[in-house]
């Protein structure tokens, strides 16, 4: 069976936007073939099952809850306020998976996968298990991600690893956590402008 190609790869990797921000990502090599859905299921850390079912029961609520028209606003506080608590718990969760002994910084992301910044170069071809973890308190995934290229820097090396086992729900996550960065970065900038616009010739 012929192996993708390069060009494919990227193409892959170029099929979603990327978001230029830094964000921390742990990284650990993989050392065995690709598995498949199941498999890869299987290699889910427990924290990052628990907390997606935590998630899908706390959507489910929520959904439950705006169905309800007559609901008492005091138990509607009552219950908003234990989603957030579910929430608060569910981030904590997962922020503790993070390694400072595997921690590697992002150049960017989005949807197909992450740019991210090395000390040293790394083989093409290299599987990673990945974790990466969204500022803003918009959760973190966990993915198998292989290494496409990896170039010379300013500091360093630029290397692109792009998502080959990943949850659907979780590549959802990661889109909009992109695209919520994009619409914050451009409100910065629009910001800046109109105080630039508005300071006093000198």
């Amino acid at each position: 069976m012929l192996q993708p190609s390069s060009t494919q790869r990227l193409e892959e990797f170029n099929d979603y936007f990327q978001v230029e921000q830094t964000v921390s990502v742990n990284l650990q090599p993989f050392h065995a073939d690709l598995p498949d859905e199941d498999g890869f299921y299987q290699l889910l850390p427990d924290a990052f099952k628990m907390t997606s079912e935590l998630s899908a029961l706390n959507s489910s609520s929520s959904r439950a809850l705006t169905a309800i028209k007559d609901l008492q606003p005091e138990l509607l506080s009552y219950l908003q306020l234990q989603t957030r608590k579910i929430d608060a718990l569910m981030h904590y969760v997962l922020r503790n998976q993070d390694d400072a002994s595997l921690r590697f910084r992002t150049f960017s992301f989005g949807g197909s996968g992450v740019r991210l910044h090395l000390d040293q170069p790394a083989e093409v071809g290299q599987l990673y298990e990945l974790k990466l973890f969204l500022d803003h308190n918009e959760g973190a995934v966990f993915a198998l991600a292989e290494l496409i290229d990896c170039e010379v820097a300013e500091h360093g090396y630029l290397a692109r690893l792009l998502f080959r086992r990943i949850r659907e729900d979780d590549r959802d996550l990661v889109v909009r956590a992109s695209l919520h960065e994009q619409s914050r970065q451009l409100k910065r900038k629009a910001e800046a402008r109109q105080a630039q616009q508005s300071q006093p010739d000198s």
